[in-house]
């Protein structure tokens, strides 16, 4: 029965997303409006709504108004955001795509969805091209980034200490065998950040190695979540003692648990730092207050609802947000004033996250991802289980992450349109031998014979 109401949830809210709002809703006469989709949740759409309105009254002397959007997590708006399109090209009554790392982005802009933001030239002079080697907006112009994000463990330690786990302060002690059914993640085919988290792994580590570690951590995973804030909720209610999180959805739930129970680790092997971000969609019904709004959210009093904590004069007024600036000077001005410690512009480290190669790759890595250690989990945990009670042979290891394709295959295989909508039955069919292979050699592991 859950499932039935949670399906017919999600086709509601599918059905909405897209529906001109109803007279008493619609904004008052006079009354200049945004419409806006994004995947952030509540805490940031109060806070920046009230935000935004007041600014646009102050600065323009007329009222405006915004109006959100939701469904799900980027990686479905964008989807959604692409079908309408195709339906109507014109425009689908959306202004604003906001949030979600910059490959839903790169994507909709290869597709000619978004529209070059020409803003106040004040208010983007104060944003830099990149931080840490990290490009903060593009170079058209088609997207920027709105705040900066980072990737890491989110850990429950009163669970550790009680059930004996270990503190993890690198991505590969999430693979530990006493681990087992304690790690959450969510479904990168849905969500952005996930698919930001997974693909850093193959960047980093390289491919094959990169599997290799995901495979091992995914055979400790409990389950995976279809929206990724979700998995940092279990990991607050202990249902989880380590959550792959981006730091807000971390932050949030150790302001609610407390600092001696929860706390949020960047792994000291790499981290990945990537901008959240924003763009104009193309044929949008107010450009011009939508321009305005991406103005504000690159404006210092835009910024400072990141960065500031709730009360402080220029903050959010209920909600603490807690993430990055893409402004210098908001922490040069407020850094003592906020709680957030990291300075993106300071920090140094070798690992530099290619947005453009994950959006390249995006549908291939999350296709991968979802054959291999999502649709079979339930077969890959028991093999995991196997391979550490045959105490870890170095072979099963190596066999349990093998990808069902070589890096260069898969290259060959975007070259070829892996991606293009036309292509659609051929990747279904090719996901699905992908799916039969895994559920192979999972059966295999699972019959290994126990160490005595």
């Amino acid at each position: 029965m859950q499932a039935k109401v949670t399906a017919a949830m999600g086709l509601l809210r599918f059905l909405l997303a897209f529906l001109p709002a109803p007279a008493g809703l619609a904004a008052s006469a006079g009354s200049a409006r945004v419409v806006v989709l994004t995947p952030h949740p509540e805490e940031i759409r109060s806070e920046f709504k009230r935000g935004f309105e007041s600014w646009h009254r102050e600065r323009f002397g007329e009222p405006a108004e915004v109006e959100w959007r939701d469904y799900g997590g980027s990686g479905d708006a964008q989807r959604i955001v692409e079908s309408e399109y195709r339906s109507r090209p014109g425009g689908i009554g959306i202004d604003v795509f906001f949030g979600g790392g910059t490959e839903p982005f790169q994507a909709l802009a290869e597709q000619k969805l978004l529209t070059v933001h020409r803003g106040d030239t004040g208010i983007l002079a104060g944003v830099p091209a990149t931080a840490n080697g990290v490009e903060l907006y593009d170079t058209n112009r088609l997207w920027h980034g709105a705040c900066l994000a980072s990737f890491g463990i989110l850990q429950n330690t009163r669970v550790q200490a009680a059930v004996g786990l270990p503190r993890a302060t690198r991505w590969e002690d999430l693979a530990d065998p006493r681990c087992f059914g304690w790690v959450g993640a969510g479904d990168p085919r849905n969500s952005g950040t996930m698919n930001n988290m997974f693909e850093a792994f193959l960047q980093h580590f390289g491919w094959d190695e990169g599997w290799s570690r995901l495979a091992r951590i995914s055979g400790n995973i409990r389950a995976f979540d279809r929206i990724s804030s979700n998995t940092a909720k279990e990991c607050a209610l202990g249902q989880v003692a380590y959550a792959f999180s981006i730091d807000y959805y971390g932050f949030i739930q150790i302001a609610a648990v407390g600092t001696t129970n929860m706390e949020m680790v960047l792994p000291a092997d790499f981290t990945a730092i990537s901008p959240d971000g924003v763009a104009l969609l193309r044929g949008g019904p107010d450009p011009r207050t939508a321009g305005r709004f991406l103005d504000f959210l690159l404006s210092v009093e835009g910024q400072r609802l990141w960065y500031l904590p709730p009360g402080v004069a220029g903050g959010p007024v209920e909600n603490s947000l807690e993430r990055l600036p893409v402004r210098p000077d908001i922490y040069r001005d407020h850094r003592h004033q906020s709680r957030i410690q990291i300075n993106p512009f300071e920090l140094k480290q070798s690992f530099r996250y290619d947005s453009r190669i994950a959006a390249r790759r995006r549908t291939l890595v999350r296709a991968v991802f979802g054959a291999m250690f999502i649709d079979p989990h339930p077969e890959l945990r028991k093999a995991w289980r196997a391979v550490i009670d045959a105490g870890l042979p170095a072979e099963a290891v190596k066999e349990i992450g093998r990808p069902p394709v070589t890096e260069a295959e898969a290259e060959r295989m975007l070259r070829d349109g892996w991606g293009r909508r036309e292509n659609a039955e051929q990747r279904l069919r090719t996901t699905i031998e992908w799916q039969r292979l895994a559920l192979e050699r999972y059966g295999r592991l699972a019959d290994l014979p126990p160490r005595r």
